[in-house]
């Protein structure tokens, strides 16, 4: 383990980077020219970036699932998962600040504990956002076929993949100016639904009464379904987070990575206790929670008891640019993720190219071919499989999550001792006591799932995913013992 490697992503020491393209750089480990990642990303793009990645679907659709599997005690569920994804982020702050890198928790997780551990961790990563992508992209079409039924959904559908390809392949900047401004729609959305339900609870809006507290304690209690359904919607919760770490795989494009990244997990806080629990808190606050139509589409139920007329058309905008942003950042993660994997010897070469824009053209459209293989089998071949695989993949962020706070132990302790100490607004608190109870907490939800019988099947099938990505890490590391630390050549084409 090296705790003293700066590498930035692109093979080089961390430092400056042209937006323009594609730089050569001397490769330590090969010594040969190299080809970087252009560093196009802005502070405004970081910034959006980290709240598009917090904020997506999920809130907007899971939550309707969390919210009947745990009644009022969703906000618990929801709190719960909201300190450990802040505390994931401060760790990943913390290690990416040191170590900007474009592979991120994978290239934490090999220099933490081996090549295998990066190996298993990139392409546990990796695998779900094909398919995520797919799914994202049928359920965007079917808003888009909504609007205009004369449209079939799979022509949409592969449409939406080749625009967010395209936006990819120009430029990184292109991808952070598109995700600034998409999120800028939900953030804007999402803070007026809070405003108005706000003015609501208060008795404020004319027409509807305030509630009290009659709908957050009279139908069952707080916990109309005990701790077990708090387990379980926190488990559903975890998903509605994940893509949070895409700012700390995007800190290898950033002009400023340091900076960026430190902005972010100052503001990450308030962001999820604001759009999460503030969102949620108006929902359960103005509504009983076993009304149907909270369990379908909390938001577009509160609206319409708050007698909004259109709320439909406006939450369907909403959720086309949320399902757009989160295609967005999934071509982007995973063909950062592969691109890193293929610079560490651990995907075939070929991903690790990259285009005179400065993008890993092969690896973004190897991503988006497999999610449009995908999305046409799965709309003119449906099966059930695809679901369970969808699942069991989504599954997997666990597996990410609990990677991340591993190393973190590991390297934290690392740097503490050779006398690095995080920068401001960085830092764990209460290192490493707080980094253990994350891990602990991860390993315990995990525990959970694979009782509960609801969750087990999917739960065990993603621990034998990674167990089998893993002993495959661990036969090549004992092949290649030396491609540890090494990198290939990068051209650009």
């Amino acid at each position: 383990m090296s705790g003293t490697d700066t590498r930035a992503g692109n093979g080089t020491p961390r430092g400056g980077g042209d937006a323009a393209g594609p730089v050569a750089d001397a490769d330590p480990a090969a010594g040969e020219p190299t080809a970087r990642l252009a560093q196009g990303l802005l502070s405004r793009h970081m910034t959006m970036i980290s709240i598009g990645g917090a904020v997506g679907a999920g809130l907007f659709v899971g939550s309707g699932v969390s919210i009947r599997q745990a009644g009022p005690g969703v906000l618990i569920a929801y709190a719960l998962t909201a300190g450990i994804v802040i505390l994931i982020m401060r760790m990943l702050a913390e290690m990416s600040v040191t170590r900007p890198d474009t592979g991120a928790f994978a290239v934490y997780g090999r220099l933490a504990f081996g090549r295998w551990a990066g190996f298993t961790s990139g392409w546990i990563y990796w695998v779900g956002w094909p398919l995520g992508l797919c799914i994202d992209a049928i359920a965007a079409a079917q808003v888009v076929h909504g609007w205009l039924p004369a449209l079939p959904v799979w022509p949409v559908a592969l449409v939406l993949v080749g625009v967010v390809v395209a936006v990819n392949l120009a430029s990184v900047r292109a991808y952070g100016e598109m995700e600034f401004w998409v999120v800028w729609v939900k953030v804007a959305v999402i803070a007026l639904f809070i405003g108005v339900g706000i003015v609501a609870v208060a008795g404020l809006l004319p027409g509807t009464p305030a509630p009290g507290t009659g709908n957050l304690l009279g139908h069952g209690g707080l916990l109309p379904m005990g701790l077990g359904g708090v387990v379980i919607a926190t488990s559903s919760a975890m998903f509605s987070f994940s893509g949070t770490e895409i700012v700390t795989i995007a800190a290898g494009e950033a002009q400023d990575a340091a900076a960026a990244i430190r902005k972010s997990t100052r503001t990450i806080l308030w962001r999820v206790t604001v759009f999460y629990l503030g969102s949620l808190a108006v929902v359960v606050l103005l509504l009983p929670w076993d009304d149907a139509a909270v369990g379908q589409s909390p938001f577009a139920a509160t609206l319409t008891h708050l007698g909004l007329h259109h709320a439909s058309t406006v939450l369907n905008i909403v959720l086309f640019a949320a399902m757009l942003s989160t295609m967005n950042s999934q071509v982007y993660a995973s063909s950062r993720m592969l691109f890193a994997l293929a610079r560490d010897r651990d995907a075939p070469s070929l991903f690790a190219r990259i285009s005179r824009r400065g993008a890993p053209h092969t690896a973004i459209l190897f991503t988006a071919s497999l999610a449009a293989l995908c999305l046409l089998l799965q709309v003119f071949h449906p099966t059930t499989a695809f679901g369970r695989l969808v699942d069991v993949t989504g599954d997997t962020v666990y597996v990410t999550w609990i990677g991340i706070a591993a190393a973190h132990l590991v390297l934290g302790r690392h740097d503490r001792a050779e006398g690095r100490r995080p920068l401001p607004g960085t830092a764990v608190w209460l290192f490493p006591a707080l980094t253990w109870a994350t891990l602990l907490a991860l390993l315990a939800l995990y525990a959970v799932m694979i009782v509960l019988p609801e969750s087990r099947t999917d739960a065990v099938l993603a621990l034998a995913l990674t167990v089998a990505v893993a002993l495959a890490g661990l036969w090549r590391q004992r092949r290649h013992p030396d491609g540890h630390g090494a990198r290939i050549p990068l051209s650009a084409d």
